[in-house]
């Protein structure tokens, strides 16, 4: 998630139990210029797209590589704050008091999340996700003038609390992420091999990105992730 900050020139140190830390935050629209906001991702996140390049080689395909980036307002929330933070206030102030900047930043990660995310896909990760950590930090009518929009340039994500078909029947020709519980991980393996086979048919194989509906915590049992990739793989396009 924060490879993109260091290529835009925000350098990050991770502190146990705190998390993501930057050396300086973007408190005015005029911090914005020391950031390279049009960075050569290729070049720059290199490290990254060689590290899935050879575990894709060493995993022969027996397990999936899945490419990951954070969503640009998450992305955004971090660099306002400086970090990882319990209240994203500052950041929040920011879509408030500098609209026009926040749209200039937010539109400058889409961009760099899309190449992040076609660079790990041309690497061999045929599978990609988008985590919106922070989406809830921010009241729905300001997510959906400010975070909607770059998201939809991006993908579409689906929470677990939708209806497949639902959102299938409302987006046929958008690509659909999603959207297992991950509670239901902490089932029976035969119950999360059921619901899941049943959610990926109900999504259907075209255009969609099977997934949880959000992220998994330490005390998700190992059986349970290894139940849900069985059930995935058990699923054909003709099924």
């Amino acid at each position: 998630m924060l490879q993109k900050k260091v290529a835009m020139g925000m350098d990050c140190r991770m502190e146990p139990k705190v998390g993501p830390q930057f050396d300086f935050a973007l408190e005015t629209p005029e911090d914005l210029d020391k950031l390279n906001l049009s960075p050569n991702v290729e070049e720059t996140l290199s490290y990254v797209f060689d590290a899935i390049y050879w575990t894709r080689d060493q995993v022969q395909n027996k397990v999936p590589v899945i490419g990951f980036s954070g969503a640009p307002w998450t992305l955004m929330g971090y660099m306002v704050e400086g970090g990882a933070v319990r209240s994203f206030d500052r950041a929040k102030k920011w879509l408030y008091l500098y609209p026009e900047a926040s749209r200039r930043l937010l539109t400058a990660l889409r961009d760099v999340v899309v190449e992040y995310l076609v660079g790990q896909f041309d690497s061999g990760a045929p599978l990609l996700t988008v985590f919106d950590t922070n989406c809830g930090e921010v009241p729905p009518r300001i997510y959906e003038e400010f975070c909607v929009p770059d998201l939809k340039y991006i993908a579409t994500e689906v929470s677990w609390t939708t209806s497949p078909a639902e959102a299938r029947r409302s987006c046929p020709s958008k690509t659909l992420q999603g959207n297992l519980d991950p509670h239901l991980l902490y089932a029976d393996p035969e119950q999360i091999r059921e619901r899941t086979v049943k959610m990926v048919k109900e999504f259907g194989v075209s255009k969609y990105i099977c997934n949880l509906g959000h992220g998994m915590v330490p005390s998700h049992p190992v059986e349970g992730p290894a139940a849900f990739m069985e059930a995935v793989d058990s699923v054909k396009a003709e099924d």
